[in-house]
């Protein structure tokens, strides 16, 4: 069902910023830059090498911070920056979506991601011991 880890997203305050942090300080490599205008969120994605393909992290500020209808806003203000999501591939995101439904996941639909996603799903943190986790299809654009 599943394939492999994508990423690994991470919420910040301001990208700038976390970048002195994951790039400067740390050593990761970005590799691909996004404005997901269907999430309201600016994010960078990065890798120890600097290539799509393998584990990355993706750090994500909110367009509007004081939007709390925008549910990444509403967890900056909550409870501040960190982890936020854990992103695996899956071949078929409606199938495995099912599956998971049906294995009483709390399964949240959300709508596709430009031209990179055929559509994707969350699983809602309570019903996986606090972690939300999120189902993609293989990028076609970014090549998570």
């Amino acid at each position: 069902m599943f394939d492999r880890i994508s990423h690994i997203g991470v919420v910040v305050n301001d990208i700038e910023q976390a970048l002195r942090i994951w790039r400067d300080q740390l050593g990761f490599k970005p590799f691909s830059e996004a404005h997901f205008d269907v999430e309201g969120i600016h994010s960078v994605f990065l890798s120890l090498s600097g290539r799509p393909g393998e584990m990355s992290i993706e750090l994500m500020e909110p367009v509007d911070k004081a939007d709390m209808t925008n549910p990444v806003a509403r967890r900056l203000a909550k409870s501040g920056e960190g982890f936020y999501h854990l992103a695996i591939v899956t071949d078929d995101v409606a199938a495995s979506g099912k599956t998971l439904a049906q294995r009483s996941f709390s399964i949240i639909e959300r709508p596709a991601v430009g031209a990179a996603t055929q559509g994707r799903w969350l699983i809602h943190p309570r019903t996986a011991n606090g972690v939300m986790i999120e189902g993609i299809e293989e990028w076609k654009d970014v090549h998570l």
